[in-house]
């Protein structure tokens, strides 16, 4: 099924430490994150995204929440949006807040529920796909 389907993975887990800058954005302006995130869905034809966000920022990851039921329920997300044959659905994860999720393999493992480790190469997610990588 993953094979033909398309994602798009928006990482709000930063990566360095000492830094904030995906906070400042997932909570001062989420709208933002959404639209941007909706607009490279569209552009790759993606019907599944998701919004991978640190587990110290619970306030994010609640604030994210409520943008994207607000938008599925103004008909922005979802099946058939705006009457049109457009698909686009949203799904938030909350990280362990691990370093290594920076890595896109650690980020697809922490999305899936395991632990954000790095798969084995070469099979790169940008020739394979998403699940396509497991062994």
């Amino acid at each position: 099924m993953y094979g033909e389907t398309k994602l798009v993975v928006c990482n709000g887990d930063e990566s360095e430490p000492g830094t904030f800058k995906d906070r400042v954005l997932l909570e001062g302006n989420p709208h933002c994150v959404l639209e941007g995130l909706t607009i490279a869905a569209y552009t790759i034809g993606a019907e599944i995204g998701y919004i991978f966000i640190r587990g110290e920022y619970p306030y994010a990851y609640k604030v994210m929440g409520e943008v994207v039921a607000e938008a599925e329920a103004a008909g922005y997300l979802g099946q058939n949006i705006l009457d049109t044959d457009i698909n686009f659905n949203v799904e938030l994860r909350q990280g362990a807040s691990a370093y290594i999720c920076g890595e896109e393999t650690a980020l697809f493992e922490a999305i899936e529920g395991k632990h954000g480790l790095p798969r084995l190469r070469p099979l790169y997610p940008t020739k394979s796909g998403y699940l396509e990588n497991l062994p």
